[in-house]
């Protein structure tokens, strides 16, 4: 039989979530409020708590590039979550190297192995911890060894690793 829990525990029980490097302009900011949002077009959104100097600079920017760091790069993930914008340059303090954009001005981190860049396309002010930004997809960059298990993944307080595969589904020709 299933006990009633408080309201909170419903977001306790999701499964981990992608930890992702968000950058806007130089600034770097560790997040794991992301998650897909639209096939077509190619969508995903982020949320930023609205105090943060990232949620400041997508309302000006309008746009945002999406980096993801590997179970490997934990040391780097810490140190851009750890410190403000405001006070110093994330990428000289976590020793990363910007990277040109084919569309968006802002840097992405060269060494992420994927960087999505993003437009916004919609925003969502909710009355809540977070202030949700939906981006399109324009441009993905990849290293071409890349898989998904690689990614780092984030309950509360506890980073992790992605788990094992239990069944795989063939697509149909």
């Amino acid at each position: 039989m299933k006990a009633e829990k408080k309201p909170f525990y419903g977001i306790l029980a999701l499964p981990a979530f992608p930890v992702v490097l968000v950058t806007v302009k130089r600034n770097i900011m560790t997040a794991a409020a992301f998650s897909f949002y639209s096939f077509k077009p190619p969508c995903v959104m982020v949320g930023i708590i609205p105090e943060n100097l990232t949620c400041e600079l997508i309302l000006k920017e309008r746009e945002f590039g999406i980096n993801i760091p590997t179970k490997d790069q934990l040391d780097i993930v810490r140190i851009c979550g750890s410190v403000s914008g405001r006070d110093e340059d994330k990428f000289e303090k976590a020793g990363l190297t910007p990277q040109e954009g084919k569309v968006i001005s802002s840097c992405l981190i060269q060494e992420c192995p994927v960087s999505i860049e993003c437009l916004v396309v919609h925003e969502i002010d909710y009355l809540g911890t977070h202030r949700w930004f939906v981006g399109q997809i324009k441009v993905v960059h990849a290293e071409e060894d890349y898989t998904r298990d690689q990614a780092l993944m984030y309950w509360p307080k506890e980073y992790r690793k992605v788990g094992d595969v239990l069944l795989k589904i063939q697509s149909k020709s």
